[in-house]
């Protein structure tokens, strides 16, 4: 097969053509390939038909060819439209179903990828080590690490020097801050030493420059080190770790033969490199690419430098704006051998959203500052169907945030009635934060309701609250801790305020199905007979299945948002389960014992335990609902965060909290505290007042992008002022030109 004949089957199956510059993607040769993507440039198909011709023109083999995407989901869908393209190759030319799979191919996240690569390739220094997900992490930090147990001053010069991450809201002792006179509680510790160790890791420092630079960096590296022997020592390894020893695997003679191949089909090396989101990667994952990519230069990323929303995960927009540069220097290369294609076509908005946003990002002096953005970055093109004389750009506004809200509601009951949407889905409301509090998203979803609108709101943190998770809490606590004395014993009021809620949840539901209560009983007499200091011969999982048996948790199995709730929770479980306890690897906290002073009751050490470290992480974490791996149900408005809307795309988009200056947050401050300890100098700098000013920017454009129809802006009154990042230009008669107020 040529490449004409891929590019015909295609515009077959979708009804129209590439456009000039996604024909030039497809068809690159070798060489690293640069592709600057705006939003609605069709770059996840674009990625898509360049592995096909890779495969099917070019003739390589599927698994020498390693393709990256940001999340799971998104992998999952890249490798959907590749195999429902190749299944419909196969019907135009069978004789090739035998000789290609398409299964081959090394799709995912590069944490999964890393983690597979290195068991299939038998790494010995990976060789049975468990996998810690964030959960997990947390929890291994919270019962290892030195820098979260510690009690002495020994860490006070480091808890000075990094004050900004003990600082802020502490959802379980509902307090500000920390009081400098007495240590950072241990919750506060173990995210900060998350946040800490990870940086190390991700931005590549050098631990000997950190070694010799002065204090509490020595003790960044005692606490770091600690860390790094405990994880050692119990087998465990953190997605950050997980990246470093794949960057090490890569230099044993079994990574060389993962690299460069030996010739067989069962090694044929790494051919190409395409990597999607690449705006979000961070210096390690950069590292790697170029790693895996230096025999064949042939490292193909896509993505869009306006779009980067993930520092406060690591990630740095620095690698998209400088990969010309990092090829250069890594692979001894020229400027000119760097192919860059910009996708600026927009085939996704209305001419005039595509305008606006074009202007907004461009309207602010420090996303024009050299290094800022890509250099040469054509504006956006829009060429898509949608079309009309309306107002496609507009806000509602109202004297309070009250009012706003019940006019956006409205509007949008005005938008069915009128059959202007068919389904409430078709809308969607952006913020930052999205729990249902007076001051974020609780007026909205109020309103709607009013208005008989429902609303889909998975990220209102309010997981905890929901009966059916409520419910076996409450079940499981009343087994394990009956009398609740090892609660009692439990200092934040946080805590015992959520596990009474979850008590009494699980006494309503009792009432109403006596087998529940039954088992629960029984459960706490047959613990009551066990001697002192005896194995209990359940586990923690064994005690939350057996709840999860009953109903009404059984029956609930047929609705699909308490199924998921009740999956995750399960999942929380068993990862608490699996913790080790601390000097003892192989051990597990899921085994239960009973106490050595009084019969018949379980550890009070290990109830307290489970309270301060699993219920107090769920409290401090506030826990999202689960994203259920479905679209939006289609009579339900869905209230979500701008994060959680990349990707997406709304007929109607709403977007409220214009009134916002630029947060020197705390990935922002760390990452200027360690700038000056990478082993590779980041290539661009900003102060750190601009980085938050750019990222901010970037928050809202991301969101505006989202809109096909119309994007509507909600701003109460008291809003409407010039100086906030939401504003184009941060001026409000500039808004006022190009947003056309809607009457309510």
């Amino acid at each position: 097969m040529d490449i004409n004949e891929l590019i015909g089957i295609v515009k077959n199956i979708q009804g129209y053509d590439l456009d000039s510059q996604q024909e030039k993607v497809v068809k690159h040769g070798k060489g690293p390939l640069w592709v600057v993507a705006g939003p609605g440039s069709g770059k996840t198909e674009v990625l898509v038909l360049r592995t096909l011709k890779l495969v099917f023109v070019d003739n390589l083999l599927p698994s020498s060819i390693i393709i990256t995407t940001f999340t799971e989901k998104a992998a999952n869908n890249l490798f959907e439209r590749i195999l429902n393209y190749t299944n419909l190759i196969f019907k135009e030319y069978p004789e090739l179903e035998s000789k290609i799979d398409v299964h081959g191919l090394k799709i995912g996240t590069l944490h999964s990828l890393c983690n597979d690569i290195m068991l299939e390739n038998k790494n010995q220094a990976y060789e049975n080590y468990k996998l810690l997900d964030e959960l997990e992490q947390y929890l291994f930090i919270f019962e290892h690490s030195d820098l979260a147990n510690e009690r002495s001053s020994k860490y006070c010069p480091l808890f000075e020097k990094f004050e900004y991450l003990f600082s802020g809201f502490d959802p379980v002792t509902n307090t500000f801050r920390w009081n400098k006179e007495r240590l950072p509680n241990k919750w506060r510790r173990t995210n900060a030493s998350i946040k800490l160790f990870n940086r190390m890791v991700e931005n590549l420092i050098d631990l000997e420059k950190l070694k010799d630079a002065e204090e509490p960096y020595d003790l960044v590296i005692c606490a770091y080190n600690d860390y790094v022997t405990k994880l050692e020592e119990h087998r465990r390894c953190d997605f950050a770790h997980l990246q470093k020893k794949f960057l090490e695997f890569l230099d044993t003679p079994l990574g060389l033969r993962f690299l460069n191949g030996d010739g067989t089909e069962t090694h044929p090396g790494v051919k190409y490199v395409l990597v999607d989101e690449y705006q979000d990667t961070n210096p390690i994952q950069e590292e790697i690419y170029l790693k895996l990519s230096k025999g064949t230069h042939n490292l193909c990323v896509v993505g869009d430098d306006d779009q980067a929303l993930y520092r406060f995960r690591g990630g740095t927009v620095d690698c998209m704006v400088t990969f010309k540069q990092a090829c250069v220097n890594t692979f001894g290369i020229k400027p000119d051998d760097v192919t860059v294609i910009f996708l600026n076509t927009n085939y996704r908005s209305h001419p005039d959203i595509v305008y606006y946003y074009d202007d907004y990002i461009k309207s602010f002096p420090s996303m024009r500052l050299e290094g800022a953005r890509v250099e040469y970055k054509p504006p956006l093109d829009p060429k898509g169907k949608i079309s009309g004389d309306y107002p496609s750009v507009a806000y509602i506004t109202g004297k309070t945030i009250n009012e706003t809200a019940e006019n956006f509601a409205i509007f949008v009951e005005d938008l069915i009635k009128n059959e202007i949407i068919e389904k409430p889905s078709q809308c969607a409301l952006l913020m930052r934060s999205v729990r249902e509090s007076a001051r974020n998203a609780g007026p909205f979803a109020e309103a709607l309701r009013n208005r008989g609108i429902s609303v889909y709101n998975p990220r209102s943190k309010n997981f905890l609250e929901h009966e059916e998770t409520a419910g076996i809490l409450g079940a499981f606590i009343s087994i394990i801790d009956p009398d609740l004395s090892a609660l009692e014993s439990v200092g934040p009021p946080n805590i015992k305020n959520m596990v009474h809620f979850w008590i009494n949840e699980y006494k309503e539901i009792a009432d109403k199905y006596p087998d529940l209560s039954n088992y629960v009983n029984k459960s706490v007499e047959s613990i009551s007979k066990i001697p002192l200091d005896n194995w209990i011969k359940v586990n923690i999982l064994d005690i939350f299945y057996h709840i999860l048996a009953h109903e009404p948790f059984n029956e609930w199995r047929d609705d699909v948002e308490k199924t998921y709730r009740l999956g995750q929770l399960s999942k929380i479980f068993e990862t608490y389960a699996s913790v080790p306890y601390p000097g003892f690897p192989g051990s597990d906290r899921g085994e239960l014992r009973t106490g050595k002073t009084e019969d018949g009751t379980i550890s009070f050490g290990w109830r307290k335990t489970f309270y301060y470290a699993l219920i107090g992480l769920l409290v401090s974490a506030g826990l999202d609902d689960p994203e259920i791996e479905i679209l939006t149900p289609p009579d339900h408005l869905p209230i979500m965060t701008v994060h959680q809307s990349k990707g997406l795309e709304f007929p109607f988009v709403f977007v409220y909290g214009l009134k916002q200056k630029p947060r020197l947050d705390d990935s922002i401050l760390l990452e200027d505290a360690f700038l000056n300890f990478r082993k590779k100098p980041p290539l661009v700098n900003f102060t750190p007042e601009e980085r938050a000013e750019q990222d901010l920017i970037r928050f809202y454009y991301v969101a505006y992008s989202r809109a096909q129809y119309a994007l509507i802006h909600l701003v109460p009154k008291v809003h409407l002022s010039s100086g906030f990042f939401g504003f184009i230009g941060k001026k409000i008669i500039d808004f006022k030109e190009k947003a056309k107020e809607l009457g309510a």
